[in-house]
């Protein structure tokens, strides 16, 4: 049987005794109570407020973008020194007040310059955050609060010339990379 139904005993037509159906009532329950619109309005523009206010402050990618951007620089310290080597002249990379750098490579072979490095040496991809356009260039996000400036050369054996040295991004983490003077390594 439902269960809002029980069996109760009690006379009907059909005979003494014989098992009539009830229904069950709510009486003395009263009303239940619920929230009302005006309440549900109220939280909603609590919630609202918190979200505004509260989230921003969770900053989930805190720095993603510092260590990103020092991956790149660093890929492309090592693609300077890399191309150097394979075209046999000089590669310059220069890190500029804006904390970006930009990378160009000579168009002579060493014996004949001093290392001006006046043609565009392109990166394999062009960096996304600088626009369009722009193949040489790795520019750094607004995360980067400073960075050392300073101009790199590597000779046609990968060798820094001048500019050898640690290179620190600041950001929240602080972030450094070396280049070797002995071999131009970049880590």
């Amino acid at each position: 049987m439902d269960r809002l139904f029980y069996p109760v005993k009690r006379q009907n037509r059909a005979g003494a005794g014989a098992p009539a159906v009830r229904r069950r009532g709510f009486a003395g329950l009263g009303w239940r109570r619920g929230f009302t619109l005006i309440e549900l309005i109220v939280v909603m523009i609590v919630i609202a407020i918190l979200a505004v206010v509260v989230v921003p402050r969770f900053n989930l990618l805190k720095g993603y973008d510092e260590v990103g951007y020092r991956d790149k620089v660093k890929a492309a310290l090592e693609f300077a020194r890399k191309s150097a080597v394979s075209q046999r002249r000089y590669a310059c990379a220069v890190i500029d007040a804006s904390y970006d750098l930009t990378l160009t490579i000579e168009t002579v072979t060493p014996e004949n310059t001093a290392g001006t490095c006046p043609r565009t040496l392109a990166l394999p991809a062009p960096d996304s955050s600088c626009g369009g356009g722009v193949t040489n260039k790795v520019c750094h996000p607004g995360a980067v609060t400073s960075m050392t400036t300073g101009s790199i050369r590597f000779d046609a054996q990968g060798k820094p010339v001048s500019g050898a040295g640690t290179y620190t991004i600041n950001g929240d983490p602080t972030l450094a990379i070396k280049v070797e003077a002995e071999t131009g390594y970049v880590h």
